[in-house]
Formats: structure tokens, sequence, C-alpha cells
């Protein structure tokens, strides 16, 4: 992650430093999951009740292309 995150275009945002621990937190958790074998490569969507609480789309891709 690395201080940037990506758009819906493809273009690099970048972020603040209060924003290093979630950064940090989820690195971890896929890191962990891909560690332990999980597939964690594709498309998510997080849906939440009650209706105040955003639905998320997250979509995770490898860079090096293996």
């Amino acid at each position: 992650m690395r201080g940037t995150d990506r758009d819906t275009d493809r273009g690099t945002v970048e972020r603040e430093a209060s924003d290093r621990s979630f950064e940090s937190e989820l690195e971890a958790l896929v890191l962990r999951a891909f560690g332990e074998g999980e597939d964690v490569e594709g498309v998510w969507d997080l849906e939440y009740d009650p209706e105040e609480l955003p639905d998320w789309t997250v979509t995770i891709d490898r860079k090096d292309g293996i």
C-alpha cells in the first residue's frame, strides 16, 4: 500500500498519515490470509445491516502476475 490508494480509474491518490493504521491492518489481514493458503485475489462485496452502514466492493489483484 505504501501510502497510496487507487481509485476506480486507476489514478494514484495520496493518503494522509492518519490513514496508515487502516492500511497496515488491511495489509496484515490480506497477508495473513494469503499465508494461510486462502485465495484472496478477486472482488469481494461486503454488505452490512443496518442500512446506515455503507456497503463496499473490495478488489484484490496481484501485481507480480504470478
